[in-house]
């Protein structure tokens, strides 16, 4: 919640992408707010931990019980209506030094021996596997990841790695002393796998923080895909919008009041987004054209450290946080 145009693009991932759940970490506002932001999000239930530093939202998930809400993570029991299909969910924020992320990988020990269904767990580690997930700055030594791991093998949960540029963060200092590291990544148990056949996480542009936001996908075989009409506030600045309106209104119907209001709107979805494809394309092709170039100048300036290299990169920055909020969806 760094800044208004940081705070749409978050809008426009969370709609663009139908995301359920989404957790947010660090805020930078106080949690008292956290209502304002549900409603903003267009989320139904939000829950900020004892410190305010973890923000979940969730949609469309029936029954929630709170396992756990402590300082550096959330943990939910999401279930459907009639108490099945139960998984965990834990977002994670993890203090800086080794002995405070101690108390994270003891209460995180004692849940798992209680959790016998799927389990996702996922946020800002504060922490590396490997001295190879680190860039710039003083090696990293191995020894440092051992509680780490050794907390993730006692859990059972398996790193589901990535798509998309390696490092999740970066300090943003001078090139002499940049600093770029993976902090942030999701883990599963074996029962989330097996339920969820398919999980994908990406990697998306560092654009308004030092952090990736990272996006998870998953996919069971009792998905249902149903495809929605949505209206596009950005219709209505378009020339001939009222005039499509008004042809598919007008329509000849024949029955009663109802039936001739379920045709009418029927006919006028189909229309609006036949001629949506045909007056302004694909208004999200732009949005990810940026996403990409924002993401190759990333990688870029890892490469090149230097100010030219970070030069380009906040320039395409500013186009595409501008860009979002000409394309909002609402």
């Amino acid at each position: 919640m760094r800044s208004k145009k940081a705070n749409h693009r978050i809008k426009y991932l969370v709609h663009i992408n139908k995301v359920v759940y989404l957790a947010i970490l660090e805020p930078l506002v106080n949690k008292t707010k956290i209502e304002g932001y549900r409603k903003f999000l267009g989320f139904q239930y939000c829950l900020a931990n004892t410190n305010g530093k973890i923000w979940c939202f969730w949609n469309h998930l029936d029954q929630a019980d709170v396992i756990a809400n402590e300082e550096q993570h959330i943990t939910i029991n999401f279930k459907d209506r009639n108490g099945a299909n139960s998984r965990y969910v834990s977002a994670i924020y993890a203090k800086c030094t080794d002995g405070d992320r101690r108390d994270l990988w003891d209460s995180m020990e004692n849940i798992s021996s209680s959790i016998n269904d799927p389990w996702c767990v996922g946020g800002d580690f504060n922490d590396i596997m490997d001295p190879d997930e680190k860039f710039g700055g003083k090696p990293h030594r191995a020894n440092r990841c051992f509680d780490f791991i050794s907390t993730m093998e006692a859990c059972g949960l398996s790193d589901l790695g990535f798509v998309g540029p390696k490092y999740t963060w970066c300090n943003n200092r001078r090139p002499s002393k940049r600093i770029w590291k993976r902090l942030d990544r999701v883990f599963v148990n074996d029962l989330w796998a097996q339920s969820y056949h398919t999980n994908t996480i990406k990697h998306l542009a560092r654009t308004g923080s030092d952090h990736r936001p990272l996006l998870m996908q998953t996919l069971s075989n009792q998905n249902d895909f149903i495809r929605y009409f949505r209206f596009l506030n950005l219709w209505t600045q378009q020339s001939s919008f009222l005039e499509t309106v008004q042809n598919s209104w007008n329509m000849n119907v024949t029955g009663n009041a109802m039936w001739r209001l379920q045709c009418k709107l029927k006919a006028l979805s189909k229309n609006l987004s036949k001629w949506s494809r045909e007056t302004i394309g694909d208004i999200h092709e732009q949005v990810n054209k940026w996403e990409t170039r924002v993401q190759l100048l990333e990688e870029l300036d890892t490469l090149n450290n230097n100010e030219q290299s970070r030069e380009d990169l906040n320039r395409e920055h500013a186009e595409y946080v501008n860009g979002l909020e000409c394309r909002m969806l609402y």
